[in-house]
């Protein structure tokens, strides 16, 4: 049990209600949530979170109908932090941090929602085709800009412009998504709590990603786009993430985000496979422990590590789904306990700024490496995921190719085609964005308006960035459909 007085940790300091732009409750007497369930509420109804059914986890465009979704997938990840935000808020660690009880169930209440809040968001921000569809954007971004034709293009922006395409990420995206791409006429988006936000920054900096070993965990990629430089100052500002010598920490609750979110891929896209039948359990046990045996070199059943019961015979007379969902539930009841143990290990460190590992991957077992390599071999190298993933590769380059086209098209009879592919919302989004114009902050911009708005008059930033913000957020057969219909090979 930790000492209260050993490391006195202060979650009020994190837990920031400020919001970019004030809110009242319009009646506090019927909404008696607190502000982050508040925000809970928002996230669900908002439509990139609806758009997120139709972008798949791991077999892109699949026909089955069992297959994991990003959002089947955050309902998960929602579930597991929720999980981890009641272990650890009812552990003697978190209550002798509090004086009052009622205080520390405040904060618990706090800190569940925004767990809750933060892991239900973590991929709004992944464009179609997943990780490889970021690697795509990435690529096609380096290769123009290296190329003759895009090098005068590529010499108006800045090396922190560039920086936005060329190492674009989802997590990047995703801030900027619920900041401001989710229009109701201000440039606000969800207006999210600063807490809630905070917990959600995975990569909280704004500069360049460092992926070497030493490198702070928080700055492993680009996780802050040029556009929402000011609201990130203030989410950092209100949740106390800048340490003393002025470099920038994460969020607290963020490592437990990323523990729910690592613990779900690594559990279900194993069980994605066997769905699939790619492999049998039997199979994926003698996989595991081969590699944890390796890491250990001395010989280990992972059925020991976890506690699972069945032993060979008893898997071959059982149904192997019934198996595959008890293998699920062992292996999420150690990694969950795994975390926590972690979490409340280094909550000092953490706090300081000074953690620099994942939570899951602390561990002496070698339980989560050993679900990372398997899904590496064995899953996201399977034919059906490569040759899904080409065709991603195809959809968004030629739907890059295609809209920059018209974006610098010098004749405005072609540019003003956009009007019939970019949505109303977006257009007044660039409007307010990028036309330095007090009367256009707070003013309905009418549709005659948005007709006639030329992209023209944008810098060279703020077209690339039109271009990103619309195909990364697409789902996965909408830009199939979409790229059909622009190069014409389906009409």
């Amino acid at each position: 049990m930790a000492d209260k007085n050993l490391y006195p940790m202060r979650w009020v300091k994190y837990l920031s209600d400020k919001r970019w732009r004030d809110e009242k409750v319009l009646d506090p007497e019927k909404d008696t949530r607190n502000p982050f369930e508040v925000d809970f509420g928002k996230v669900v109804f908002c439509p990139a979170l609806r758009r997120m059914h139709d972008k798949t986890q791991v077999i892109p465009l699949s026909s089955g109908d069992c297959v994991l979704t990003r959002l089947t997938h955050s309902m998960h990840v929602m579930n597991i932090a929720e999980s981890l935000a009641c272990n650890y808020t009812r552990s003697d660690d978190f209550l002798n941090l509090y004086k009052k009880p009622d205080e520390a169930f405040e904060d618990a209440q706090r800190i569940r929602a925004i767990l809750k809040t933060a892991s239900l968001l973590h991929d709004i921000g992944n464009p179609p085709f997943g990780h490889f569809g970021e690697d795509t954007i990435k690529n096609y971004f380096k290769e123009l800009f290296a190329s003759p034709k895009g090098q005068e293009i590529a010499n108006e922006l800045t090396d922190d412009e560039k920086l936005d395409f060329i190492q674009f990420d989802g997590n990047a995206l995703g801030i900027r998504i619920v900041s401001k791409l989710q229009y109701a006429g201000l440039l606000d988006g969800l207006n999210l709590t600063y807490g809630t936000l905070g917990a959600y920054l995975k990569y909280p900096n704004e500069g360049p990603k460092d992926s070497s070993d030493e490198a702070y965990v928080g700055n492993h990629k680009h996780g802050i786009f040029k556009t929402e430089r000011e609201l990130f100052q203030e989410i950092v500002k209100y949740c106390d993430m800048r340490n003393e010598d002025r470099t920038i920490k994460r969020h607290p609750l963020a490592f437990l985000v990323e523990a729910a979110d690592t613990i779900c891929y690594g559990t279900m896209d194993v069980e994605d496979g066997l769905f699939q039948n790619w492999y049998d359990v039997l199979y994926l046990l003698r996989e595991l422990s081969s590699f944890i045996s390796n890491k250990k070199k001395t010989s280990i059943d992972i059925r020991n590590i976890i506690d699972f019961p069945y032993s060979d015979e008893d898997i071959k007379k059982k149904d192997q789904r019934q198996v595959c969902l008890a293998l699920r539930e062992h292996l999420i009841t150690y990694l969950v306990d795994l975390v926590i143990r972690n979490f409340n290990a280094h909550i000092g460190e953490i706090d300081k700024g000074t953690y620099s590992n994942e939570l899951i991957y602390d561990d002496p077992n070698f339980v989560a490496e050993a679900l990372k390599d398997f899904t590496k071999r064995k899953i996201l190298s399977n034919k059906n995921v490569l040759k899904f993933e080409i065709t991603g590769n195809s959809v968004i380059t030629g739907l890059f190719n295609i809209l920059i086209n018209y974006f610098f098209h010098k004749d405005l009879h072609y540019r003003s085609r956009l009007n019939g592919i970019i949505s109303d919302s977006r257009m007044a989004i660039a409007m307010k964005e990028n036309i330095r114009d007090e009367y256009l902050e707070d003013k309905v911009i009418s549709v005659d308006e948005i007709g006639k708005f030329d992209v023209g008059c944008l810098s060279q930033y703020a077209k690339y960035r039109m271009i990103v913000d619309y195909v990364a957020s697409m789902t996965d057969k909408y830009s199939v459909e979409l790229y059909q219909t622009l190069s014409g090979n389906s009409l």
